[in-house]
């Protein structure tokens, strides 16, 4: 069994005084042994602190020489700290009341001893210690009662409660600390380590008082079946707390101390009953229970709880809260990585660490997926969390996978599935290119020609010919094009206006979150390490497809970038704990670290593109118009959204016409998800086998919107009745900004700041019809005093616009708008190109 600082020593047979009993030696060890005591008695004499009730040795039978036994015990320094000793930490739902999993390395609930009942202290008292409230931490007749057995410089017997619970302090502390050479040290057997346990015995007698000693001890002893202090143990044996224990619970738990594998009950029951007994005679030879109320404890049998495995982790998850092992287990990564806190103090500090989790969106959510017909064994899988956009808390993460292991069931995973990065989000990422060129300044109605295939300007790959997935005309305001996510559209925007510079793109994605592009390294085709990361590699390769999203994307990242624009352009970082959330035992607040909200773009530009992309679900152009035509005829308000679809590839890694990840985000005042369904082993290998995908079940017509549904299925019951209007710029304080178009930098940045604003020059030129050097375009066209005034300077070249020919008498019919054509038939997708090369990175 493992060694525990307990039950090192036969029960104390301490006496009442101080003082050395004559007849008790006589009686105890008999007349032979005179001589032996008379040496101890010199011995003792000579220190001069026998009343202090110090510790004298005595080994063998030749004695030690009375100076050098009192030098060593003078010599001996007590080096024990008494560090907080270690409890559960409690994870809870956002409600402060609702447990999610306890964290622990040892299984504790300090529980004071006010709240203890009389007879648990008492049972302990006379049982380990008859003589504690008269000695002073050392008990001397029972150490000179040790010393006559001692031999061969080891120690039996005579141990205080006070000196046990130095030995566990040592002990605990050593475990805590991983040194395991000191915590053998701690239980060792030997003459040291008893004169430093006495010494530090002493010492602490002096801090503390006799109760406090009791609940330390009752505290951090260990009872056996992970259960460490009275609180736990009495919660494990008999599933009630430590304040509801009868007399004879109390007995069998003190019981315990001495050797809680011997004595444990799930395992010996008549050793623990005779065990038991024993405590309840001696409670009653004290006189803290009478003869009578002792025998009918000992006439009662021992009725245990079912015994169960100590519920630690993620694995034991409230089984209440649907599916919450994987909110578990992101809530102690993000705290063992973001918190700034130990591992060690998450899981012994004995916190209550309250959450973001809201348990009845969590259990509607999860009921809804898992009767919308997804497999949990399938190769696909849904990720669905939710965020609160006004201070980033995970209010929820529902999932088609079971959170656990199951050997053989493809069903359940402990995967990271909400913050790993598994595939591309396609379209989506066509977001942060609108972002890009709203904070550079052009307005809804910005428009370019894109024909489909398009070909390429200014981007070094002449060779890449994205197309569209649908048919639509080559020439689109922005205001159109990102509700219907035309490729060529976004492609034209990096290629012309800003000249395949895409980092205000780049950067855009990563000041909102997308730390997966800016933290992973990129591979190339051989798998090995570029140097630099994907954010990096993508800016200097001009990688024109960054827009149509075929970089890995982990689902809460994109989430909490989408929540930035229902916050009106500040992020909020996702987080399972808001500030102030966490406590101690004593319910004190925990300072942790917690990144703070930070505005990323201007509530001008959060209100033209929120505006621009409720044409989304609620167009006839918009990508996922058509799956919300049940919510908005109910009388659903406007939700904003982005679809985006992965290309599928052969083996080859070419475009093979299929589709793979599916993916959909929703954008709601109060609530902002990511729906995506993925293939986290596989992730390009074309979509199948998912339920409600029938036409061909092959992916090739099947698009990022199908995401929409389970979007619907998981918050529209929650969001249904609620009512909410998208702000305008319009409501906006301040005033209209006197435009410097046309202006050179100079002028327009002494014309700015003469009217209070602070112009700023953005580093990436833009495309217009103004000359090179002079500004195209500005951002924010609304602002109050003193706020910042972003200025793209323009490159010389005029964005393509495709002006159809004049009518003339002479012919018959005009010209056609250019169209791209069906290519792939209808809705999106965030790739299209042929051929399509194979990613890099995994």
């Amino acid at each position: 069994e493992p060694v525990h600082p307990v039950g090192d020593r036969g029960e104390s047979r301490c006496i009442r005084s101080r003082h050395v009993d004559s007849a008790f030696v006589a009686r105890a060890s008999g007349l032979t042994i005179l001589s032996k005591l008379g040496k101890l008695a010199a011995l003792i004499a000579i220190t001069g602190v026998l009343a202090a009730g110090l510790l004298l040795p005595y080994v063998g039978g030749a004695g030690l020489a009375a100076k050098a036994g009192a030098n060593k015990f003078l010599e001996t320094s007590c080096n024990t700290t008494e560090e907080p000793v270690q409890q559960r930490t409690t994870l809870l739902a956002s409600d402060g009341k609702t447990v999610i999993a306890t964290l622990f390395d040892q299984n504790r609930q300090v529980v004071a001893l006010s709240k203890l009942p009389v007879y648990v202290k008492e049972a302990l008292i006379g049982t380990e210690d008859r003589r504690f409230y008269e000695h002073h931490g050392v008990d001397v007749r029972g150490l000179m009662r040790a010393a006559l057995h001692t031999s061969g410089g080891n120690t039996q017997g005579a141990s205080t409660l006070t000196e046990q619970y130095v030995k566990q302090v040592n002990y605990y502390n050593a475990i805590s600390n991983g040194d395991m050479a000191a915590a053998n040290a701690a239980i060792d057997q030997n003459i040291n380590r008893k004169l430093s346990d006495a010494q530090c015995a002493l010492t602490l007698e002096k801090k503390n008082t006799k109760a406090q000693i009791l609940e330390k001890y009752l505290n951090i002893a260990f009872f056996g079946e992970n259960s460490y202090g009275i609180q736990t143990a009495a919660q494990t044996y008999f599933g009630i707390d430590a304040t509801k224990l009868n007399v004879q619970q109390a007995a069998l738990l003190v019981g315990l101390v001495r050797s809680p594998s011997f004595y444990d009950p799930y395992e010996n029951i008549k050793a623990a009953k005779t065990r038991r007994d024993l405590v309840l005679d001696n409670m009653s030879s004290q006189n803290y229970i009478t003869a009578a109320q002792a025998t009918k404890a000992k006439a009662s049998p021992i009725v245990l709880a079912k015994k169960s495995l100590p519920a630690r982790g993620c694995a034991y998850a409230n089984p209440k809260i649907a599916n919450a092992g994987f909110f578990c287990d992101y809530a102690v990564e993000w705290l063992k990585s973001n918190s700034g806190l130990s591992l060690q103090k998450i899981n012994t500090g004995g916190l209550r660490i309250k959450t973001t989790l809201n348990v009845g969106m969590q259990n509607n959510g999860q009921k809804a997926i898992s009767t919308s017909g997804l497999d949990p064994r399938s190769d696909y899988l849904l990720a669905l969390p939710s965020v609160d956009p006004r201070n980033g808390a995970v209010t929820s993460m529902i999932t088609s996978k079971k959170y656990g292991v199951k050997k053989g069931d493809p069903a359940y995973t402990v995967a990271h599935l909400f913050t790993d990065a598994y595939a591309g989000s396609g379209s989506t990422y066509k977001y942060f290119t609108a972002l890009a060129a709203l904070k550079s300044g052009v307005p809804p109605n910005f428009t370019l020609t894109a024909g489909s295939p398009y070909t390429m300007q200014n981007c070094p790959n002449k060779s890449y010919h994205p197309e569209n997935a649908g048919s639509y005309n080559a020439t689109l305001p922005l205001s159109n094009a990102l509700p219907a996510s035309s490729n060529t559209y976004f492609v034209g925007m990096e290629d012309q206006f800003f000249g395949c510079d895409i980092s205000p793109i780049v950067n855009t994605a990563t000041g909102l979150g997308m730390n997966y592009l800016k933290n992973s390294p990129q591979y190339d085709t051989q798998g090995n390490k570029t140097g630099k990361t994907v954010a990096q590699a993508a800016i200097a390769e001009q990688r024109a497809t960054f827009t149509l999203g075929q970089e890995s994307t982990p689902v809460l990242e994109l989430t909490g970038a989408f929540a930035t624009l229902a916050n009106d352009g500040v992020f909020c970082p996702p987080t399972p704990v808001l500030e102030g959330g966490i406590t101690d035992s004593a319910g004190k607040p925990v300072p942790f670290k917690h990144t703070s909200c930070s505005r990323q773009y201007d509530s001008y530009v959060a209100r033209t593109l929120v505006n621009i992309m409720t044409a989304d679900t609620n167009s006839s152009y918009g990508t996922a118009g058509s799956y919300f035509g049940n919510w908005y005829g109910n009388g659903g308000s406007l939700v904003a959204g982005k679809t985006g679809t992965n290309n599928a590839a052969d083996a080859a890694g070419n475009d093979n016409g299929l589709n793979s990840a599916l993916w959909f985000v929703g954008i709601t005042p109060t609530l902002v998800s990511a729906s995506a369904l993925v293939n986290p082993v596989h992730p390009n290998l074309a979509i199948s086998n998912v339920a409600g995908i029938t036409a061909h079940n092959d992916g090739a017509d099947t698009f990022g919107a199908f995401a929409a549904t389970f979007w619907l299925d998981a918050f529209g019951p929650v969001l249904q009745n609620q009512r909410w209007t998208w702000p305008t710029v319009d409501s906006l304080p301040g005033d209209f900004v006197p435009s410097p178009v046309g202006l050179d930098a100079n002028t327009a940045l002494a014309q700015l700041t003469s009217q209070g604003y602070k112009p700023v020059v953005q580093r990436t030129a833009c495309a217009s019809n103004q000359p090179e050097g002079r500004v195209a375009y500005f951002s924010p066209a609304k602002a109050v005093a003193g706020a910042t005034i972003n200025l793209c300077l323009s490159s010389g070249k005029p964005i393509y616009v495709y002006v159809p020919p004049v009518k003339t008498p002479s012919r018959s019919a005009t010209s056609p708008v250019p169209s791209s054509g069906p290519t792939r038939g209808g809705g999106n997708t965030g790739g299209g190109q042929t051929p399509k090369p194979k990613p890099s990175h995994r």
